[in-house]
């Protein structure tokens, strides 16, 4: 018998995309779907099995929610990686769950879910997202709840 999982539907919040242009594909969602962005990224750690790095990311966040588009630029030797697009634009690349403790979430589904990517501010830090395989080429983002806050930054002071 299969443990019942520990994600909550309720706290799915975002169905992230890759793309190879995020500005034009910020144009592109935007104007399709009427969103607006809140955009983000950095250098952070990036933990697989194949060792550590420092990647730089970037992204753009609906503001609109609940429920949130992400676009995140692609980087190649990564997951963040276009798929299934001649366009660039990408397809659905993850599904983003806000998670109590990610480190914990990640062990409990990884029997059924790998874990493939950690992300952290140090390589000995707990991590502040996981990349969960859920099929081929389509992961499940565990992140930290405690993000919340950088992550929709301006709509929780305007809330």
């Amino acid at each position: 018998m299969i443990e019942p999982s520990p994600l909550r539907h309720a706290d799915l919040f975002h169905t992230g995309i890759v793309v190879d242009d995020l500005d034009a594909a910020k144009v592109h969602f935007g104007a399709l779907l009427g969103l607006t962005w809140l955009e983000g990224g950095g250098e952070t750690r990036m933990l697989t099995g194949d060792g550590a790095r420092t990647v730089r990311t970037a992204y753009a966040l609906s503001a609109e929610g609940p429920h949130h588009l992400e676009l995140v630029q692609s980087v190649p030797g990564t997951l963040y990686t276009v798929t299934g697009s001649a366009t660039g634009t990408g397809t659905a690349h993850h599904l983003g769950y806000w998670v109590d403790d990610v480190a914990a979430t990640s062990a409990a589904l990884a029997e059924r879910m790998p874990t493939v990517a950690r992300f952290a501010v140090d390589d000995d830090a707990p991590p502040i997202c996981t990349y969960q395989q859920a099929g081929a080429g389509f992961y499940v983002e565990l992140v930290s709840r405690a993000m919340r806050r950088v992550l929709l930054r301006d709509m929780e002071t305007s809330a």
